[in-house]
């Protein structure tokens, strides 16, 4: 398997914004009626679907809580730090030729300060911002269209159950990492194509594959 292609999810993991984004939800979750998830560490067991069950975040307010979580996240975009070790992989991946780009439910100005805050904008040739939650599939396929890339050569990475369904259902491998927001075990049932536990293994998985 040769990956020509490797794209990102932005919060939990390249992003080191669990602690953010449970501030960001305690400050907007009153107006839009959510309950707050007094256990993180269960939420973190338990699939995207189910945590926004479970505090009240129905398919029909979703839209609204995008775009408020979506507005207060710019105002901690620039403070956000990259997970220790991210960097440095993002670097030396950039240095093989492998393009990278971004795939997020963020916006995209969000992430582009965040990225070039942590010096590490260059690395990427594009940015995606999806609006719907759960709309990474359908977006996952057209960046492969776009950017002319068979479903072989690209590999997406993330660290929500979410990321491995959209991967899964757009037909792409998916590279789930265990330092974002899900544990390493609920990630590990779902059978992703690659579990990662450093970010150093994103360069090691880069190069095997490119060397198959």
């Amino acid at each position: 398997m040769n990956y020509r292609l490797v794209v990102f999810d932005f919060d939990g993991t390249l992003a080191d914004s669990m602690m953010s984004s449970v501030q960001i939800f305690r400050e907007i979750g009153p107006a839009l009626g959510l309950r707050e998830m007094d256990d993180l560490e269960q939420a973190r067991h338990m699939p995207t679907r189910q945590v926004l069950k479970a505090v009240g975040a129905t398919f029909w307010k979703m839209p609204k809580i995008v775009r408020a979580f979506q507005a207060k996240a710019a105002e901690h975009a620039p403070h956000l730090k990259l997970h220790h070790g991210v960097a440095e992989a993002l670097t030396a991946l950039h240095a093989t030729g492998i393009r990278m780009g971004i795939l997020s439910s963020n916006k995209e100005a969000n992430i582009r300060v965040c990225l070039a805050a942590n010096g590490v904008e260059h690395l990427f040739g594009f940015v995606v911002g999806q609006p719907k939650l759960f709309g990474k599939a359908r977006a996952i396929r057209r960046i492969r269209r776009r950017e002319g890339v068979d479903r072989s050569e690209f590999v997406y990475v993330g660290d929500e159950s979410r990321d491995l369904d959209a991967a899964r259902k757009a037909g792409v491998s998916v590279a789930a990492v265990s330092w974002g927001f899900h544990s390493p075990e609920l990630l590990a049932s779902m059978n992703p194509t690659h579990l990662l536990t450093h970010p150093a293994e994103l360069l090691k998985l880069v190069s095997v594959t490119a060397a198959a």
